[in-house]
């Protein structure tokens, strides 16, 4: 499901004007199930409400982490032109004007193939292994995780509402983050962070595009059917670009710089956080308005950068009816690290007419079956 910014709709009715049952009906077992978790898990939601961090920018770990790698990429570069400068400058100090030059001395084959061979070259970073799983993110949790908070080594990406906590999930709306909600004791969390989501809509909507401000909320235990695991919740918000286009006029460009940054920056908190395991997901896609295919790309452009420590990352992005999100994940991230050359319509296009000429043949051969009645007569 994709994460929806419900903020102005909490109280809006249906297309035909009358009030929505299914939605109210949700509200109220939302209701109930944060009065249920309150007192159940008190113990946990007080530990996650005291560990809860802030993130407003890059963490300090990630910038310091890019700095180093700039500088040990320049480095070799200027400490060879160094020593050219060095060594010619030697050679004019050291010649005589006057002295013929002397006859060249053959130097050794060793240190001749020892000056002559290329710089041994780096090691390739190590690469995540990457899933794509139809499931949704608490099964990625239950399936992947652990069952004990001090043991978590996991982080899942909440499709967050930058300005309504739970993404409208105690309102009865759906989405991610309100799955996510209904799953553990998230909201009871997120409930109390009220002041951080006001900050968020006074001073950081940005044209719909928002800002890297992230809360981690950690070790959450998720459950179902009574089977349990724990997860850090790392609730940030992808850009609106429907938003953005429609009343900002945002161009395309500038709402994928900004969603790439914005992945960059929750694979930083990741890092930060020390998690092995994430799980994300169709992050910004359907109701924030960006393709599947290009949110999916630039997860793959970040993932193979080398510049995350994660070890596992879980795409959780359930199939439905209404959408082709997981068919488009499944699509770009098929050869990972390697970019896909076929666009996922071109891939679409020609199983469609492989599905099409195959129908034409089966209708062929029924039709060459058929007995014609009219010779019976």
């Amino acid at each position: 499901m994709a994460d929806v910014d419900n903020r102005n709709r909490n109280h809006r009715s249906n297309r035909a004007g009358q009030p929505n049952p299914k939605r109210e009906a949700r509200a109220k077992a939302a209701e109930r199930h944060v009065m249920t978790v309150s007192e159940a898990c008190a113990k946990d939601i007080e530990r996650s409400l005291a560990g809860v961090r802030e993130f407003d920018g890059m963490p300090t770990g990630f910038v310091a982490a890019m700095k180093a790698k700039v500088q040990t990429a320049v480095a070799p570069e200027e400490q060879v032109a160094e020593d050219v400068e060095n060594a010619e400058t030697a050679e004019v100090e050291a010649a005589p004007e006057t002295e013929a030059a002397p006859e060249p001395v053959e130097e050794p084959a060793e240190e001749i193939a020892e000056v002559e061979s290329a710089p041994a070259e780096e090691p390739a970073p190590v690469l995540p292994e990457v899933t794509v799983l139809d499931a949704s993110a608490t099964q990625a949790i239950l399936d992947n995780g652990r069952g004990y908070a001090q043991f978590c080594d996991m982080a899942v990406l909440a499709f967050a509402s930058f300005t309504n906590p739970g993404g409208g999930y105690i309102q009865g709306y759906l989405g991610q983050e309100a799955t996510l909600c209904a799953d553990s004791y998230l909201y009871n969390v997120l409930d109390k962070q009220r002041k951080w989501y006001g900050e968020n809509r006074r001073r950081n909507i940005n044209c719909e595009l928002y800002r890297n401000r992230a809360l981690v909320v950690p070790a959450v235990r998720f459950e179902r059917k009574h089977v349990h695991a724990y997860a850090d919740v790392i609730v940030a918000a992808a850009p609106n670009a429907k938003r953005a286009r429609q009343e900002y006029r945002v161009s395309d460009d500038a709402l994928l710089d900004a969603l790439r940054d914005r992945i960059r920056f929750v694979l930083a908190i990741c890092d930060e956080l020390g998690r092995e395991k994430l799980v994300v997901g169709a992050w910004g896609c359907e109701n924030n308005g960006f393709d599947a295919e290009a949110v999916a790309e630039l997860f793959r452009k970040e993932l193979a950068s080398g510049d995350f420590k994660v070890k596992q990352v879980f795409f959780a992005v359930p199939s439905t009816r209404w959408d082709e999100d997981f068919a488009k994940f499944e699509h770009v991230l098929a050869n990972f690290p390697e970019r896909n050359e076929e666009s996922y319509a071109q891939v679409a296009a020609r199983a469609a007419a492989a599905r099409a000429a195959e129908q034409a043949q089966a209708a062929a051969e029924d039709d060459e079956d058929d007995d014609d009645w009219r010779k019976y007569l």
